[in-house]
């Protein structure tokens, strides 16, 4: 890290437009409040239209991972002894 900095004690002052953007409150409050929170209201197993699609496809992906152990494998092929 370099030892020397260069301290700027002339900042530009905002503009009237930016002042302006931020002298509601109400809706900066609004914007931190939907910036903070997570998305959803609920989690998604106490959602019973989630919690039942997410069932679906564990069942789903569970009965396709049975389905392939229960395949019998491939008949093997008589190999002709040619001597």
């Amino acid at each position: 890290m370099s030892k020397h900095y260069r301290i700027v004690d002339h900042v530009a002052a905002p503009s009237d437009a930016e002042i302006a953007r931020y002298r509601d409150f109400g809706k900066l409050v609004y914007n931190y409040e939907r910036m903070t929170k997570p998305l959803y209201k609920r989690p998604l197993y106490k959602d019973p239209k989630a919690f039942i699609a997410i069932l679906v496809i564990v069942l789903v992906a569970i009965l396709i991972a049975e389905m392939k152990e229960k395949e019998p494998p491939p008949d093997k092929v008589p190999v002709e002894n040619t001597k």
